[in-house]
């Protein structure tokens, strides 16, 4: 297997995956600390810019220890941190692997559609996984739709996340695969 610290950055034609420590501390405790995007990924919202040095902290020492991928994303052009996404919780043969994406309120939709087959791609064909799934609220219809609209397919998790509101909702696991995406160009890395 690959050391994961050697995949950055991850380039798609507008956007730059690189290491959260590369980016604004403060930027990326804006995003932590959003309580939309915290119970969207069933996580803390950080509390303070120490929490979220922490999280950055955490988060390279999985890198380096080959646990889990995690990137920032930013505009190629203005430099502008837009969100994170990552790939963990990977399976003991490395063929399965979580992929989860926060993105700031005001980040457009247009960032995930370039970001999730590019990071999928690199999965599939770089990191050799042969699944990807994603765990959502199923009240989450923006994420849950862009990941349908790449041939996620989603079934009921049997669990619930409680939301800001206090609403518990239940949550889909929604799964591709390589051999869905082989012959896709938009997918290959």
């Amino acid at each position: 297997m690959a050391k994961f610290e050697k995949y950055h950055p991850l380039l798609s034609v507008h956007y730059q995956l690189d290491w959260l420590t590369l980016y604004k501390l403060k930027d990326v405790a804006r995003l932590r600390a959003d309580r939309t995007q915290a119970a969207l990924s069933g996580r803390e919202r950080d509390q303070s810019v120490e929490d979220t040095a922490r999280y950055v902290n955490h988060s390279m020492r999985l890198v380096m220890s080959d646990q889990a991928l995690l990137y920032g994303i930013g505009d190629r052009q203005t430099k502008e941190f837009l969100g994170s996404i990552c790939l963990w919780r990977f399976d003991s043969g490395m063929t399965s692997a979580q992929v989860r994406f926060e993105q700031l309120p005001e980040t457009a939709p247009e960032v995930m559609q370039e970001i999730v087959p590019r990071v999928a791609g690199f999965a599939f064909f770089e990191l050799g996984l042969k699944e990807l799934y994603a765990v959502l609220p199923e009240t989450a219809e923006a994420a849950v739709d862009l990941l349908a609209g790449f041939g996620f397919t989603s079934a009921p998790a049997h669990h619930t996340r409680t939301m800001p509101n206090g609403e518990k909702v239940p949550l889909l696991q929604l799964t591709l695969t390589r051999d869905q995406v082989a012959d896709d160009p938009a997918f290959h890395f």
